[in-house]
C-alpha cells in the first residue's frame, strides 16, 4: 500500500509507535487523499503520489474539527485547499476537501473545485436514514412470508460431505 504515499507520508505512517496508531494515521492519510480525489472528480486514476499531507495536529480528538493540514501538489503547497478533518469515535476518520473558489486561477489544470459549502457532521441514526424513503417497487406480501419460513441456519446437504 505504500505506493499510494509520498516517502515523507509512509515515514510519517510507519513512525507511529504502534500499529493501532500506524493503522490510525494510514485511515487519516486515506481518508484526506479520497477526499481531495472526490473534490476534483478525476477518479482513483489520478496519481496517488502527486499528492502529499503534512497532517497536524498529530492526534484528532473525537468530535473536534480541524483545519491545519497541508496539501502538496507536485511538491508545491496548495493554499487554496483546506481541508476539514474530524474524527468521529477511535475508528473513524473523516476528511472533507474544501477548494478552490470558482474562477481562480488554476496552477493544475485537472485540478479545480466544484462548489463546496462548509456544513458540520451529524451523526444520524438508521430511523434518520429511512425516514422519507419511499419503496421502489410494490409491497409483496409471499416474498416476505417465503423469507419469514426460512430456517436460521443452512441445512446440511448430506452427512458424507466431508
Amino acid at each position: 500500500m505504500n505506493r499510494q504515499f509520498t516517502e515523507e507520508e509512509w515515514r510519517t505512517i510507519t513512525s507511529m509507535p504502534n500499529e493501532w496508531l500506524q493503522l490510525d494515521m494510514f485511515h487519516r492519510h486515506w481518508a484526506l487523499k479520497e477526499s481531495f480525489i472526490k473534490a476534483i472528480g478525476v477518479g482513483i486514476g489520478f496519481d496517488l503520489q502527486r499528492i502529499a499531507f503534512n497532517v497536524s495536529p498529530a492526534q484528532l480528538e473525537v468530535g473536534k474539527t480541524y483545519n491545519e493540514t497541508i496539501m502538496l501538489l507536485d511538491g508545491e503547497e496548495e493554499k487554496d485547499w483546506t481541508f476539514e478533518e474530524t474524527r468521529l469515535d477511535n475508528c473513524h476518520h473523516v476528511a472533507v476537501a474544501l477548494g478552490k473558489p470558482e474562477g481562480s486561477k488554476e496552477k493544475h489544470s485537472e485540478v479545480s473545485c466544484r462548489d463546496v459549502t462548509q456544513t458540520a457532521f451529524t451523526m444520524l441514526a438508521f430511523d434518520d436514514l429511512v425516514a422519507s424513503a419511499v419503496p421502489l417497487a410494490p409491497e409483496d406480501p409471499a416474498c416476505w412470508d417465503n423469507f419469514c419460513s426460512r430456517q436460521d441456519s443452512p441445512a446440511r446437504q448430506s452427512s458424507n460431505s466431508r
